[in-house]
């Protein structure tokens, strides 16, 4: 597919669209990531969530200047940036591996041994990407983790636990993603397969925090009634 090009106020401005959508998964992001540090009680299940929206919001920001810079004279630049907006998505979906295998409730040497090959992988998959610049590894990368996330929810889900639901519906439509970049399913030109993922990824973002907020209100709602009960004996 040709690349989108259009000119603004004399500079020349690549695949416009995915650059808004990108600017807009940023904003989304960082208030996502502000929330949580600002409104959820503190523990390590909230922080590593918090990580995901943060570093989500750092890969689409650079993802925007990438996409705008396609296609024009700095190319070289975009290609860079390409990278980097590769890299931290990469942390990303470490951070959201680490949060899942804390909200697990397997043994502590199982847990070790999970969080040992989620560094291991993101380790892999760096450097994979920093030696070839390829987007399909991080495809890879984002595909194994949201599956893992999807049935750890899933199951959470089955046993009623209170926001799993909202992740697993938001990591399960985060597979479209995937597909359609995969497949490159586009409307049109003006609005590809990158602008639909995008939009997909603002719904799936939205959904993911609030299981996470569902997550510590019930905890919050928990400590207070052990609170109470302890003080009435």
């Amino acid at each position: 597919m040709d690349i989108q090009i259009i000119t603004f106020a004399g500079l020349t401005i690549g695949e416009p669209v995915t650059s808004l959508t990108d600017i807009v998964l940023a904003v989304i992001s960082f208030t996502l990531f502000a929330r949580i540090k600002n409104r959820l009680n503190e523990s390590f299940f909230n922080n590593s969530w918090r990580m995901f929206f943060l570093f989500i919001g750092i890969s689409t920001s650079i993802g925007a200047f990438a996409h705008a810079l396609n296609g024009t004279d700095a190319i070289r630049w975009s290609a860079t940036l390409f990278m980097a907006m590769t890299v931290f998505s990469s942390f990303a979906v470490f951070f959201a591996l680490k949060a899942t295998i804390r909200f697990t409730n397997l043994p502590l040497f199982a847990r070790k041994g999970l969080n040992t090959t989620n560094y291991s992988l993101l380790v892999i998959f760096m450097i994979y990407t920093l030696t070839t610049n390829n987007f399909e590894i991080f495809k890879m990368h984002a595909a194994a983790g949201l599956l893992l996330i999807f049935i750890t929810h899933a199951i959470a889900w089955w046993r009623s636990h209170t926001g799993s639901g909202w992740i697993m519906a938001g990591m399960g439509i985060s597979f479209f993603t995937v597909l359609v970049h995969t497949k490159q399913f586009s409307i049109s030109p003006w609005f590809n397969y990158k602008d639909i993922s995008h939009v997909i990824m603002m719904v799936s973002l939205v959904m993911i925090y609030n299981g996470v907020y569902m997550m510590s209100e019930n905890l919050k709602r928990g400590v207070f009634k052990e609170n109470t009960r302890t003080k009435a004996i």
